[in-house]
């Protein structure tokens, strides 16, 4: 009698998303984190990213001149390519840097092993040419991520008028890729429906992950006295980019009107598109209370939440983020934190749900400020506690990832 071995069949996976974050550099390791648990379950992946941090516009010393760099991390075969840099100097670098990258990202996929199914994350929309075009050169199928609807958040931030021909063309672009992908992935549901009215056949919600980065009592000492920050003062943080989608004005008018009390501090870290305008302003207004620090590697990221007393989540007020899910809701409540939000829907639910609070004006930010100020160290503690036990709940790793790859295992049967 002959005995067949039962051999497990690998499966190969391309993505491509342009700002994968180096080791160590500050940025979004969503990604990186469902590829390398992907991996895990037994698939080969390979990432196409460029190596120039998106919130420095820099590249790390490691990469400078090296057009391409192939690295092995957390299992993930990532493909550095080189893209223009300087995206923050002017729309036309920026979109020098999206046309450069979507060449050098098509090139280098041409040449690699072909894969079962490729997924393409966006923004910026070439990458969704991208995806389409190796889908074509593989003969694979390929699913499309929106992060954030394009060109609808452009013209949200006033980049973008929604009269104008370059609007036009990007609405016929993302329309066009929603359509053509044989499924479409969203960080939030607040991103499906519109998705949707873009055209797309199928929509899943894979959110971001909460993880435990909790640190001991001795760092969160350690990191206030270094900040020069009393044990009892309320220090609130905000960590991400610093643009001008965030409203970090609000923030800075609601630390004017506290300015008198000495039991409130603020941190903000980041960089970004507006960071020297709001550096300029805490100067020459002598804001007392806010300090504005370089964005840190990702793994010190949770030792600045330590310190920490309640975390902030700002963006302008517009519906188009009423339905996102920051990735750094999700750092918050994986540090214990409790957060304070500007936004209504989504955001605003999860502070609420989570134990932490809203203020959808100056006036409300500034009565929300001195009402968590006025807080116990053992509320604020246990408002902490609250917060993770809802991120663990709702947020896991396994559970998105299976998500995920129910989502690429279907696109793949689709198409046999």
């Amino acid at each position: 009698m002959q005995v067949f071995a039962s051999v497990a069949i690998r499966r190969r996976l391309l993505c491509i998303y342009q700002h994968a974050p180096t080791p160590g550099a500050p940025g979004i390791y969503r990604h990186r984190l469902y590829l390398s648990e992907l991996v895990r379950r037994g698939w080969d992946v390979d990432l196409i990213a460029t190596p120039i941090n998106y919130m420095r516009g820099t590249v790390p010393e490691p990469y400078v001149g090296r057009p391409y760099v192939r690295e092995l991390i957390d299992g993930v075969v990532h493909h550095w390519v080189w893209a223009s840099s300087g995206v923050h100097r002017s729309r036309g670098r920026r979109a020098m840097n999206y046309v450069t990258f979507a060449t050098a990202a098509a090139l280098r996929g041409a040449t690699l092993p072909r894969p079962d199914v490729i997924w393409a994350s966006s923004p910026p929309l070439p990458v969704a040419n991208v995806g389409e075009a190796l889908a074509r050169r593989h003969r694979r199928p390929w699913i499309l991520e929106v992060r954030d609807l394009w060109p609808e958040s452009a013209a949200s931030v006033g980049w973008l008028r929604e009269d104008t021909l370059l609007y036009g063309a990007l609405e016929r672009v993302a329309h066009h890729s929603a359509r053509a992908a044989a499924a479409v992935l969203v960080p939030t549901p607040g991103l499906a429906e519109p998705v949707l009215q873009h055209g797309a056949r199928a929509v899943r919600v894979v959110p971001g992950a909460v993880s435990d980065t909790q640190r001991p009592p001795e760092v969160r000492s350690r990191m206030r006295a270094q900040l020069n920050v009393g044990e009892d003062t309320c220090l609130f943080v905000y960590v991400g980019a610093l643009g001008v989608a965030n409203g970090l004005q609000t923030l800075l008018d609601a630390a004017a009107a506290v300015g008198g009390d000495d039991g409130m501090a603020f941190v903000l870290m980041g960089d970004g598109s507006d960071r020297r305008r709001l550096e300029d302003e805490v100067r020459t207004k002598r804001i007392p209370g806010v300090r504005i620090l370089p964005p840190a590697p990702k793994d010190q990221i949770p030792e600045i939440l330590a310190a920490s007393d309640v975390c902030l989540h700002l963006l302008r007020p517009d519906p188009l983020f009423a339905g996102a899910l920051p990735s750094k809701v999700l750092e918050y409540l994986g540090a214990h934190r409790p957060f304070i939000t500007t936004v209504a829907g989504v955001p605003e639910r999860l502070a609420v749900e989570s134990g932490g609070g809203c203020a959808r004006s100056l006036e409300e930010l500034v009565a929300e400020l001195r009402r968590w100020a006025s807080m116990s160290p053992d509320e604020h503690r246990r408002r902490g506690e609250q917060a993770f036990r809802y991120g663990s709940e709702n947020f896991s790793v396994q559970a998105n990832v299976t998500k995920l790859e129910s989502t690429l295992d279907e696109a793949m049967r689709a198409s046999a």
